[in-house]
């Protein structure tokens, strides 16, 4: 984003620069922890006399806290600000990591690592959070993109770090220094954060924390995990697991409800879980995150015992896949920008075809030539990797309204987090057995199940980006912003005259209204967010001369603005904008825009009819538009309703990628 953009915004460029840069260092002192704790695994058992089931809480409950602080902590820093509680998170972090390293039996050992966990939820809230305030468009893409490439630089440092203190020192002091390793890049970033976020102001807590509501999740979470914990739990004591597991569901939704008509936001927030594309997302990444996590937690747990491969040959093994995953995620930005979330589903299938070839390999190898083939396979899963982080990110939080940024970014690593705690105790509890020494088909059977996870989330994947795609013309139907020109965020609409009136032949109502109104800025903003990453590649070739005109061609005055609506949804919200600017002695349409969670049911149809009476009230005869030629939806929606194209008209005349379209307006019948 460019720094006029970013001024209109209300985000200096320069305040996102150092912000982007304290998120950076806390997230890889947090995945830093996350890639060397399972090479630690063997020498915790040995040293405490760990049991199997102990090893497995050791190794998922960094996870469980991490998920379990996150709403809470996305509640606070939405409400409160995020300095304070991004300090306090990694202060709690480093807390954590020391009483880990320091813990004399498994016990307290666990109770460290939630503790750590607890504290990495907070960090990671408050990062999401501000990456959302902070970046918008494009610019949010690639700043997800460089914390996807942190966490590929922490898998690099990280195992090499802990393979060379496991090799050299003995090995009860060489797993307690792997696990305080992450905390002199925490107390960096904690510093940098007081120097450089901004303080908060005075707030106060609107929505509730729900913390009834996340301790019923969290009793979910451990009794669906006891089992697997204990494969060798009686019949009798499962079957009780289960039904303690139905009553504790069941508990979590009467409590949702009734927290909702409170006038509370639920754990679940109502205005999240309405929108398909967004669950949709969270089901992609729990599966996805949980069985990647799981997966490499097994590999390296079964040839540190079963092949004895030292702890630096298996890390250095494996860094040319973090290599490959740095490379894609930090060519993530032009690669979304040049085919949008279709690279999730890309990257998915890639994954689970690599899931397959191992499965094979293991049939066919073990031992070291096992391990060359994980190594050559993982670079490809890496390279896929890279591609799916930052883009399911990126689209899955661009389903939530802009005041749940932090609610969403929240609730999006929550069920990444209680995933992997899940996946990761299934996972080496397959691996290890039950007092039984890690085989080659313990280690298929893990594979397996993780094929299995990211097969759904395939099917999840492909299914929701049809269902964007499929049907009406009412998709994505927006103008195209440039990522160098920012909407105007004030201003009037030409009459003034605002009301409210029922669209003939649809269901929707729309709304007249000022162009300063807040929620067609927050509109705009969002619409921003959605297409700028589809021509960011293409305005980053522009040298800075041409970009400049580039912006004053595409900058909309807002006096020449003379209507502007809203359509509305069943419960009132704005879902969708458009409006008419007077461009000479025509009128064009501008700032055409339905919400993600709306699409489909024919709000683009609405708004364009709204336009069109609206247009003949005025005596127009025609209307004009522009669009771009990386919106090939936007296209089909208004050849279908009647647009035909036309020579690109002034101020668009510069822009090679202008697709500009009239309708001749019938007059309206008396």
């Amino acid at each position: 984003m460019s720094p006029a953009a970013a001024e209109s915004r209300g985000a200096d460029p320069v305040d996102a620069r150092t912000a982007l840069a304290c998120c950076l260092a806390a997230g890889f002192a947090t995945l830093l922890d996350a890639t060397v704790v399972a090479y630690t695994a063997p020498t915790v058992a040995s040293s405490l006399d760990a049991a199997t089931s102990g090893v497995q809480w050791f190794l998922a409950a960094y996870s469980l806290t991490f998920g379990l602080g996150l709403v809470p902590a996305g509640r606070l820093g939405d409400a409160f600000g995020r300095r304070e509680l991004f300090v306090g998170g990694l202060l709690a972090f480093m807390v954590g990591a020391v009483a880990s390293a320091l813990a004399p039996s498994v016990a307290p050992l666990v109770v460290g690592r939630l503790a750590q966990g607890l504290g990495a939820g907070f960090i990671s809230a408050q990062v999401l959070g501000i990456i959302q305030d902070t970046a918008h468009g494009s610019a949010r893409v690639r700043a997800l993109g460089a914390y996807s490439a942190v966490g590929a630089l922490a898998a690099i440092v990280g195992p090499l770090v802990a393979g060379v203190l496991l090799w050299v020192l003995p090995s009860d002091l060489g797993w307690r220094l792997v696990l305080v390793a992450p905390v002199p890049f925490a107390a960096v970033a904690a510093w940098r954060g007081l120097r450089s976020l901004p303080r908060s102001s005075p707030a106060r807590l609107a929505t509730g924390l729900d913390v009834p509501g996340i301790v019923l999740l969290g009793a979910i979470v451990v009794a669906v995990t006891l089992p697997v914990i204990d494969p060798g739990m009686p019949g009798p004591l499962v079957v009780g697991t289960l039904g303690v597991v139905a009553i504790l569901v069941v508990a979590l939704m009467l409590w949702e409800r009734g927290y909702a008509r409170r006038s509370r936001l639920p754990l679940f927030a109502p205005a999240l879980l309405r929108s398909a594309g967004f669950v949709a997302g969270n089901v992609v990444a729990l599966l996805w995150f949980g069985s990647l996590l799981a997966l490499s937690t097994v590999i390296a747990v079964f040839f540190l015992q079963a092949d004895q491969l030292p702890a630096f040959v298996i890390a250095a093994g494996l860094v040319p896949a973090s290599l490959a995953r740095l490379f894609t995620s930090r060519a993530s930005s032009a690669i979304f920008a040049r085919f949008g979330p279709a690279v999730v589903a890309a990257g998915l299938a890639i994954e689970l075809v690599c899931l397959l070839a191992l499965v094979a390999a293991t049939l066919v190898w073990d031992g070291g030539a096992l391990f060359a083939a994980i190594v050559v396979i993982q670079i490809a899963m890496g390279f896929a990797g890279g591609l799916v982080e930052p883009a399911l990110r990126a689209v899955t939080l661009g389903f939530a309204p802009a005041t749940l940024h932090g609610v969403a970014a929240s609730f999006l690593q929550l069920t990444q987090r209680l995933s992997a705690t899940f996946f990761v105790a299934l996972a080496t509890g397959i691996v290890l057995g039950v007092g039984a020494a890690p085989t080659t088909g313990s280690l298929r059977v893990a594979v397996v199940v993780c094929a299995g996870a990211v097969s759904v989330a395939l099917g999840v994947a492909w299914w929701s980006r049809r269902g964007r795609v499929a049907g009406s013309g009412a998709r994505t139907d927006e103008r195209p912003v440039l990522p160098a020109v920012s909407p105007p965020s004030a201003g009037l609409g030409g009459s003034g005259d605002t009301g409210v009136m029922t669209v003939a032949r649809t269901e929707w109502l729309i709304e007249r209204v000022d162009w300063s109104d807040e929620r067609a800025v927050a509109l705009r903003a969002a619409m921003d967010d959605e297409i700028a990453p589809r021509y960011a590649e293409v305005f980053a070739s522009f040298d800075d001369e041409t970009a400049a005109l580039l912006a004053q061609d595409f900058a909309v005055d807002p006096t020449t603005i003379v209507e502007v609506v809203l359509v509305l949804d069943d419960d009132g919200e704005a879902v969708g904008h458009a409006a008419l600017r007077a461009l000479g002695d025509e009128l064009e349409v501008k700032r055409v825009f339905v919400h993600r969670r709306a699409r489909g049911h024919g709000a683009s149809r609405a708004l364009m009819a709204a336009l069109e009476e609206l247009a003949r009230a005025r005596g127009a005869g025609r209307l004009i538009l522009q669009t771009g030629d990386r919106q090939p939806e936007a296209i089909a929606l208004y050849e279908r309703i009647g647009y035909h194209p036309i020579e690109t008209f002034p101020p668009y005349v510069r822009f090679a990628g202008s697709r500009c379209f009239a309708k001749t307006l019938t007059p309206a019948r008396v």
